[in-house]
């Protein structure tokens, strides 16, 4: 029974470690200023500026281990780049870099971006 446990154990540790993501916020915004959070889902992922009005409101970051034979790609990083988006207000966010590190890690950094042309953006 005993070992039986550990294994149980070791298994959600390395399925823990499997899906180990981070991400980070970096805002632009002056301090005291607040934006409310956006739905993680409805942030756009843009590779270029967009067409339309819009002002940086900060960097995010992603950092993404992805298991397996194959490596990592920004695609992986999405999520946690639209979650990062999310929490500071954005509508979207550009990704500006990317780097795969040694250790089956990516790192992906975007601008997180807020539309000016919506009326929620409009200040009276």
């Amino acid at each position: 029974m005993r070992k039986h446990s550990r294994v149980i154990s070791a298994f959600v540790l390395v399925v823990g470690l499997a899906s180990c993501s981070t991400y980070q916020v970096h805002s632009n915004l002056p301090t005291g200023t607040a934006i409310a959070p956006t739905n993680a889902s409805q942030v756009q992922v843009l590779y270029s500026p967009p067409q339309r009005p819009y002002e940086s409101i900060g960097i995010v970051s992603a950092k993404r281990y992805k298991p397996g034979w194959t490596d990592p790609s920004v695609s992986d990083a999405i999520p946690q780049l639209q979650a990062a988006g999310a929490q500071i207000g954005a509508n979207a966010v550009i990704v500006r870099s990317d780097r795969a590190l040694n250790d089956r890690h990516i790192v992906v950094e975007a601008e997180a971006i807020r539309y000016t042309d919506t009326p929620a953006a409009q200040t009276p």
